[in-house]
């Protein structure tokens, strides 16, 4: 872990740095897996905590054991509210970790297990923020809220897309801050803080390919499957035109100004989209090419085969699930038309379902107090803005009229890579990194409220 400074704003005593990181392994423990478990038992133990500082949380459910949890702490009202939230659920852990995905091992210097990233460190370290303001009785301009969301990991409708739905005015916001940013990215000896302003739409989509059907021993000359099977071959191996969202091209040419040149060349020439793929495929990092790939252009992932039962027939029919994420802007309602320029008419698409990108401004008092604290923490580190390809609550609360931002600030070393950590096996947080982030949250969140 690479030294960085104490925030000079926060002086966040040690014992809340402390109490942020047990009840973040407390959560740990909690499988609150989406689907397979509720997300009851970890809002009913943040509460609990919330009440020891006596705040009044609220807990919310649009479905039994589905529990949102909603606290204030009121300000003077002379600005509106700073809303923030993290989501209790996680995706099933699956198989192959090297410590149990809900035990809360500490080892090497980690916090392991599912959730550390996504995101109950945040949930923690938002909780505590709350704990420590309600605690100093600092004179603040602004209500904090609190609220901690069911149903992120499949869509948020039990979560905050209800509690817009239903509860408007209790999560009713100026800004919000939640995932997905604030982490350390390492770019040619030099630390960089991405802080969402932006993310990607979703477009699921169901591709269906006929032909005509049969015994097993008469190849047709076109079937289903064969159709089926080409068109994927090309999604698969074809990337789709790119593009260059103002997210993208903040972020780029804010690590191209830093760098410099030569270093900053190659990365300002991923500003051009017919030179943006040709970099990428000789890129030697492949998980940083993928990151790029991902917030340059709209992509389709297929998820889902489904054809055929009985070896010997051939099916009249085979289906494909494909996931489509779409860039802000016009952008996003070309995806239709590129795939099917792509596919051809021979396969049908059919939509299954359907979230608009979201897109902020990074000039805003927010936003600067979100890159000063990051300085504070880092004095060599640098935010910039930057667009996440997943969907997260921000789709949710931006319609209830909020700028959301992604700060989940997180300290990593160089040979951790925060993407590859997000639904992976062996997910886990730096002890130090997270007690970093805890502070520079505070600080955040205590300079631009007080």
């Amino acid at each position: 872990m690479q030294r960085m400074a104490e925030p000079i704003g926060g002086a966040l005593p040690a014992s809340f740095v402390d109490e942020a990181f047990a009840l973040l392994v407390d959560l740990v423990r909690i499988d609150t897996s989406n689907p397979g478990a509720t997300e009851r038992p970890a809002a009913e133990r943040c509460a609990e905590e919330l009440r020891r500082d006596g705040l009044e949380p609220r807990l919310l459910e649009a479905a039994p054991g589905r529990t949102n949890l909603v606290c204030r702490l009121r300000g003077t009202g002379e600005k509106p509210p700073l809303l923030l939230t993290g989501h209790l659920d996680v995706v099933p852990p699956g198989e192959g970790w090297s410590h149990p995905p809900f035990g809360g091992v500490v080892d090497a210097g980690f916090l392991w297990g599912r959730g550390t990233v996504d995101m109950k460190n945040h949930v923690a370290m938002a909780l505590t923020t709350l704990r420590a303001l309600a605690r100093e009785g600092r004179r603040l301009r602004r209500d904090v809220i609190l609220a901690l969301t069911a149903d992120e990991e499949s869509g948020c409708d039990l979560g905050a897309s209800w509690l817009v739905d239903h509860h408007a005015d209790l999560v009713r916001a100026e800004y919000a801050l939640g995932e997905v940013g604030g982490f350390t990215l390492h770019l040619e000896g030099r630390r960089f803080y991405p802080i969402q302003i932006a993310q990607k739409g979703v477009l699921w989509l169901k591709a269906r390919a006929r032909g005509e059907g049969g015994h097993g021993s008469m190849p047709r000359e076109k079937s289903a499957v064969g159709t089926l099977a080409a068109a994927v071959a090309k999604i698969a191996s074809r990337p789709l035109p790119f593009h260059t969202p103002a997210a993208t091209r903040a972020f780029l040419e804010g690590v191209r100004r830093e760098l410099g040149f030569p270093k900053g060349l190659a990365l300002g020439a991923l500003l051009q989209p017919r030179i943006a793929p040709r970099i990428l495929r000789a890129l030697p990092d492949r998980a940083l090419a993928r990151t790029f790939h991902a917030v340059l252009a709209n992509t389709v992932t297929p998820t889902v085969l489904r054809a055929g039962g009985k070896v010997n027939v051939i099916p009249a029919e085979a289906e494909a699930e494909l996931d489509g994420r779409t860039l802000p802007g016009r952008d996003g309602e070309k995806l239709l038309d590129e795939l099917r320029a792509l596919v051809g008419p021979e396969v049908e698409l059919e939509v299954l379902r359907r979230l608009p990108a979201v897109e902020a401004s990074a000039e805003t008092p927010l936003f600067s107090t979100l890159a000063e604290a990051v300085r504070r923490g880092d004095p060599e580190g640098i935010a910039l803005p930057y667009i996440v390809p997943g969907f997260t609550d921000a789709l949710a609360f931006s319609r209830n009229g909020t700028t959301y931002y992604g700060f989940a600030p997180v300290g990593l070393p160089p040979r951790v890579r925060f993407a590859e950590l997000y639904h992976n096996v062996d997910e886990r947080i730096p002890v130090e990194g997270f007690r970093w982030g805890m502070r520079v949250l505070h600080d955040a969140v205590r300079a631009f409220c007080s």
